[in-house]
């Protein structure tokens, strides 16, 4: 869990709607998030500014996980 309180899990869950996002418009759709807010092809930078944002999100936060502080059996790690 981030500092903001967002877990690797739900970052995972926003990038994968910014995929589906950008696959919709480049097929020439329109897409709604579940925020409300309609992306269309026009909008097509800001879902791949959101895509690498969730991206390097999801990168932090499993590198987070990766060197908590725990203790584990040697060798499984």
């Amino acid at each position: 869990m981030s500092a903001t309180g967002l877990t690797l899990e739900e970052a995972r869950v926003r990038y994968r709607g910014y995929l589906a996002a950008e696959e919709s418009v480049l097929l020439g759709q329109e897409y709604e998030l579940s925020t409300g807010e309609k992306l269309t092809r026009a909008d097509l930078n800001k879902i791949r500014a959101g895509l690498k944002y969730w991206e390097e999100k999801c990168i932090e936060l499993s590198d987070k996980e990766l060197c908590g502080i725990g203790i584990y059996p040697i060798g499984l790690r």
